[in-house]
């Protein structure tokens, strides 16, 4: 009786932690998808242990809404893991079309589950991370990044003026500024709906390790932004409006001047305060590579992004090495994703050779 009791229990054990390993992408898609997942998992882990010793040490506090917001995500997901998991399994084996059809979508929430935590908690990292690196207060170094783009031969100012000299351009270059949150959330709900479950592994770890990348970045180059440094006249910039690329500015030396004393996920522009590196280049760079996989998704996330990323210098004030860098800290990202299939095919290749030699 004892035993029976014993081995039942361990059975539901071994197919929860089954369960929970296919929930974080640890046990599905093979070994290509569990090696971004310890990625993704690991770099959370990393902004956990951080962030709580470096509030600790500062001046700021945790709003209590914060862990609100926290809380009600932790639910809502775990909601919706537990039903995905029961559908699963009471559809496992169901053969006609219905059941398959149901089966499906139900992997399909899965998937959207684990890809709305991993943005949750990252999300939350970020802006928590940015918020106290603010109020480390270093030394912007916005003189030293117009240096370098005027090193590279690039008129920041004229550019601008240039932009702004027509009002449909700088509309358009506007609207594609503010496409990138509806880009990133078509890419997470793309790759979900497709059931593209290595896909979207990839992508969540090309995110986690950009993130890493913004956070080293602001703090060796801490800046305040193009708009700030330059303080151009209205006229050149109005068809982008009064406050193109300086609407993060107050609560930046807010932060930095000690008036604000609170991280709060809900206190506006709290997630904009990074303007080195580029986080739109980065997210341009990113979604077009995740979307690749048809031409109907790469072709216009292609063409959006390309004018998203010129616009983050005219409507996102960022100075031109900022997308460099940006752009540098993505493709670097991607190279790192991309390593262990490419190292896996130069070994292949020698191997056939061989074989062929034999043969």
């Amino acid at each position: 009786m004892t035993s029976s009791i014993f081995a039942s229990r361990s059975g539901a054990y071994r197919n929860f932690a089954q369960l929970v390993r296919r929930w974080l992408l640890l046990d599905a898609y093979g070994r290509q998808t569990q090696f971004h997942m310890m990625i993704v998992w690991s770099t959370l882990a990393g902004f956990l242990i951080v962030e709580p010793i470096w509030l600790l040490t500062s001046r700021l506090s945790f709003a209590n809404n914060n862990w609100e917001a926290l809380v009600r995500l932790a639910l809502c997901i775990a909601i919706g893991f537990g039903l995905c998991g029961f559908a699963l399994q009471r559809l496992a084996g169901v053969n006609d079309s219905v059941g398959r059809l149901l089966f499906a979508a139900a992997a399909r929430v899965e998937l959207f589950a684990t890809a709305t935590l991993v943005f949750g908690l990252l999300v939350a990292f970020i802006i928590t991370y940015c918020c106290l690196g603010a109020a480390a207060g270093l030394v912007l170094q916005d003189e030293r990044l117009a240096g370098i783009d005027r090193w590279m031969g690039f008129d920041w100012a004229g550019f601008v003026a240039f932009a702004n000299a027509s009002a449909p351009v700088a509309r358009l270059l506007t609207k594609a500024y503010q496409s990138t949150g509806y880009m990133l959330t078509f890419t997470l709900a793309w790759l979900c709906v497709m059931g593209q479950g290595d896909r979207l592994a990839e992508f969540l770890a090309i995110m986690c390790l950009t993130a890493v990348g913004i956070a080293i970045g602001m703090m060796m180059i801490p800046a305040a932004g193009a708009y700030s440094f330059y303080k151009l006249p209205l006229s050149s910039y109005e068809n982008f409006g009064a406050d193109a690329g300086m609407w993060h500015y107050a609560l930046l030396m807010d932060l930095r001047n000690g008036a604000a004393s609170v991280i709060d996920f809900s206190t506006p522009n709290s997630n904009c305060l990074v303007t080195f590196p580029s986080g739109h280049t980065i997210l341009g760079v990113i979604t077009t590579y995740a979307l690749r996989g048809s031409r109907w998704t790469l072709i216009p996330a292609l063409l959006i992004n390309a004018a998203m990323v010129v616009s983050t210098i005219p409507e996102g004030g960022h100075h031109l090495f900022d997308l460099v860098v940006g752009g540098a800290i993505a493709l670097g990202a991607i190279l790192i994703v991309r390593r262990p299939l490419s190292s896996r095919s130069r070994l292949a290749k020698p191997a056939a050779v061989m074989a062929n030699a034999r043969s």
